[in-house]
């Protein structure tokens, strides 16, 4: 799993530098990740970021993109993901619900190995 941490204004920059370093991990696992974004204290998307976050879904081996965010930033998360690959981001309004979601994806991954 790719765990990300965002708070405040997310910039271009920021959004980019966490575009590679998904799509670094994401080549170096033979299986496909799941990434799991803590965005509960972001204030703010940067339009840049919206289109490298939308883009980011396209990355090869990745399974899911899963994003706990708060009220402010939930639907900014879910426009991203309208605009990325269909069905790849998912939006949770808290961490735990987040994790748990991503727990259930990392074990059916695990029963289709066996």
């Amino acid at each position: 799993m790719f765990f990300a941490k965002e708070s405040g204004v997310i910039s271009r920059d920021e959004a980019q530098l966490w575009a590679d370093r998904l799509a670094e991990y994401a080549r170096t696992n033979e299986e496909p990740i799941v990434a799991l974004v803590d965005a509960l204290d972001v204030t703010r998307i940067s339009i840049p970021a919206y289109t490298i976050f939308s883009k980011a879904s396209f990355t090869p081996n990745v399974l899911e993109i899963v994003v706990a965010t708060n009220d402010r930033s939930q639907l900014s998360s879910k426009n991203i993901g309208l605009l990325g690959k269909p069905r790849k981001t998912v939006v949770f309004a808290t961490l735990d619900e987040a994790q748990q979601y991503v727990a259930t994806l990392l074990q059916a991954q695990a029963k289709k190995k066996d």
